[in-house]
């Protein structure tokens, strides 16, 4: 899945407790926004504390004064990544698939953050593992009640009602729509002016509501 957001936390200047300093709080962003770009390129486990501290001329002890670990580190930056993009409730999350897909053209390194890491997790004891497989399924959840609430009312009980794998058609337009989003990154990270994603992205949720609504037409 792509690049998009399932929560709504406030960005961390806006978390930070009463009385913290805000020298304190923009280090914190400038080493999660650094952190962001190593991880990105290099990846989490080819990743030190000491690369992100060095581009800060910090030391680690220093980004461990903020952070109490690395897995930590990694965890507020996928946390601050998500403040960018609140999802709506509703089927307008499908028009908001196609807006992030759009967004992410514009963003390089936040799309290549997303893409490494997401991948990156599907390793054994990967520390952000966790993390990706809940937002994974936020994400299928919100993105199936999009999905029930555009094909409308007359189409939701075919559509809810779980084939021989257990799988509703719903769920599986929404697992479709975000597994292609993800595929879509990796193509234009790979080739840029070979793929528009947000094209591509409205296509394939106009696909998939049109086989859900005609499906149904045509087996009545």
């Amino acid at each position: 899945m792509s690049e998009t957001t399932p929560t709504r936390t406030r960005s961390e200047e806006e978390r930070a407790p009463e009385g913290v300093p805000r020298r304190r709080v923009n280090r914190r962003e400038r080493i999660l926004r650094t952190a962001a770009e190593v991880f990105a390129t290099q990846g989490f486990h080819n990743t030190s504390l000491a690369d992100i501290a060095a581009m800060l001329d910090m030391t680690p002890a220093g980004v461990l004064h903020h952070f109490g670990s690395k897995t930590d580190l990694l965890t507020a930056v996928l946390e601050l990544r998500d403040t960018n993009d609140p999802a709506p409730e509703g089927s307008g999350m499908l028009d908001h698939l196609v807006t992030t897909a759009r967004r992410n053209a514009e963003r390089p390194g936040t799309t290549r953050l997303y893409a490494v890491l997401s991948a990156e997790s599907a390793t054994a004891e990967h520390p952000a593992q966790e993390w990706f497989r809940e937002r994974y399924s936020v994400l299928r959840e919100e993105a199936e009640a999009a999905v029930l609430d555009r094909i409308g009312p007359e189409h939701r009980k075919a559509a809810s009602t779980p084939g021989p794998h257990g799988h509703t058609p719903a769920r599986a337009a929404a697992t479709a729509v975000l597994a292609a989003m993800d595929g879509l990154q990796v193509q234009w990270l790979l080739d840029p002016e070979a793929v528009d994603m947000a094209a591509v992205t409205e296509l394939v949720v106009e696909a998939v509501v049109a086989r859900l609504t005609h499906h149904e037409a045509a087996g009545r």
